[in-house]
């Protein structure tokens, strides 16, 4: 009884190991490949960025996919269609003058259960601008995007104080 416990406790040890190797040389390939699509979605993000801060909205919108999923930053707002997020961008580029992204820091994303990069972009950094009404701006931002194999935005969830950058800008009366 005694080396039969011993043989399938060694059987067991045995298969971690291989499967351990195994596991050890399918993710040695993979981060090669993350990195590659992750610097072209990367790319991807830079250009919505600055086709937004030329007020091209157009040129933005070329690196969204139409079935995008837009989560809003905005208290409330539910809506999560690219006619939207367009939309919205319009608006913030109509009451504002010289908008530019700085404090940038982009960062590879995650998957959410293997923890490794998965080809998608986070970033953090500060929207500064000049309101139609003479305000001066300095929001702080974060967004985390994934992209489908067209390299195009197909989910983004973006979060800065959409209210206190409007009470900010708003002429007081």
């Amino acid at each position: 009884m005694k080396k039969l416990f011993l043989f399938v406790v060694c059987s067991y040890l045995l298969a971690a190991c291989s499967n351990q190797e195994k596991k050890e040389d399918e993710s040695s390939k993979k981060p090669d490949d993350m990195t590659a699509l992750y610097e072209k979605n990367l790319a991807v993000i830079k250009s919505a960025i600055a086709s937004f801060e030329n007020k091209d909205i157009e040129g933005w919108a070329a690196n969204v996919a139409d079935s995008v999923n837009w989560t809003s930053p905005a208290y409330g707002d539910t809506v999560t269609s690219k006619a939207h997020w367009k939309e919205t961008l319009a608006a913030y580029l109509a009451n504002s003058n010289d908008l530019k992204l700085t404090k940038t820091n982009f960062l590879p994303g995650v998957d959410s259960t293997t923890h490794q990069p998965d080809g998608s972009v986070r970033f953090y950094g500060v929207w500064l601008g000049t309101s139609k009404s003479g305000v001066h701006s300095a929001s702080k931002f974060y967004g985390s995007y994934d992209f489908n194999k067209d390299n195009k935005i197909i989910f983004a969830d973006e979060y800065f104080d959409v209210g206190g950058l409007m009470a900010a800008t708003t002429p007081k009366k």
